[in-house]
């Protein structure tokens, strides 16, 4: 469970952010329950993502390589593929792992490539 008051879990999905609540996460209801994104057909527990009131962002917490890899884009909107290795290597994923991981965003649509970069799909037109 988590006691940090500066973290508040959510049923956002962590690979497309999908909000599962539509009417607001009770705080208190902190039980890992497995959800299916109805946006992306993710399985996903409840509280992997966290909005963190320190940083002011949401933030998935956890180990798997696809969800970090998604967080990465979602923190940093866009990212050049060695920021994203990088990035990928300070949450102890092989280069390989990451590949995989980045192959598969773009695959779903959760990121573009375009030119040396990788965005999220609505911040493109915002680097242009």
């Amino acid at each position: 469970m988590i006691k940090d008051t500066t973290i508040e879990p959510t049923h956002l999905c962590p690979l497309c952010r999908w909000d599962m609540d539509e009417g607001g996460f009770y705080i208190w209801d902190f039980n890992q329950r497995k959800l299916f994104c109805s946006n992306c057909g993710t399985n996903f527990y409840s509280g992997d993502v966290v909005f963190d009131h320190d940083i002011g962002r949401y933030q998935y917490v956890g180990n798997n390589p696809l969800f970090l890899a998604a967080n990465v884009f979602w923190l940093m909107r866009f990212s050049s593929e060695k920021d994203f290795f990088e990035q990928m290597a300070s949450y102890d994923i092989c280069e390989e792992t990451a590949s995989h991981a980045l192959e598969e965003l773009i695959s779903n649509g959760i990121v573009e490539k375009r030119g040396e970069a990788f965005y999220l799909p609505e911040e493109r037109g915002n680097y242009e």
